[in-house]
């Protein structure tokens, strides 16, 4: 009895530590490989769209076309509150980006990017920034997240294992009616 009182235990024990790791699993994400950022020491071309009112065309759809390939969109997003949009170009030649709103108007800005443009860095800003390595609170998450992993699989392991005494009981009272 004791034994049967022990493993009650152990699995309401273990179900209610899964649910709340699948309930903690879902405040922050899980997969199998990290990502993180840096800030690039590219050059970019930043771009300003206005109304002929001298308007700016505040987050208004974009889309950038490669030299390379005219037809289908290299970069695609907003403008900012301030009518900008700013992309890294991968290669020489003309560039073309345009920008739409729900009204109709639609902008079209042509861009030559030269030889010069990727050799010549004096325009580059230097700039640093600290990794986006996990700290703190997102680090504990993941830590607790991983040791439940681990337990929840070395759980259902060890249950699978062992038999309960009723199902073994079950199974000689079976095999005596036969």
């Amino acid at each position: 009895m004791r034994a049967v009182c022990g493993r009650s235990v152990f699995r309401i024990a273990s179900a209610a530590f899964v649910i709340i790791s699948a309930a903690c699993a879902g405040h922050s994400p899980a997969s199998a490989h990290g990502a993180g950022y840096r800030l690039s020491d590219k050059k970019a071309v930043p771009i300003e769209f206005y109304y002929s009112t001298g308007e700016v065309m505040a987050y208004q759809e974009t889309r950038v076309f490669s030299p390379t390939d005219p037809k289908n969109s290299f970069q695609s997003g907003r403008t900012d509150e301030f009518g900008r949009y700013s992309f890294i170009p991968a290669a020489e030649g003309t560039w073309r980006v345009a920008v739409n709103d729900p009204e109709g108007h639609r902008v079209e800005a042509s861009i030559e990017i030269g030889e010069d443009f990727f050799t010549d860095e004096s325009d580059v800003a230097a700039a640093t920034a600290a990794g986006s390595i996990p700290q703190g609170a997102e680090l504990a998450w993941r830590a607790v997240l991983g040791v439940s992993v681990i337990f929840n699989i070395v759980a259902f392991l060890s249950l699978r294992r062992t038999k309960s005494p009723q199902s073994s009981q079950t199974s000689k009272i079976k095999e005596e009616a036969i």
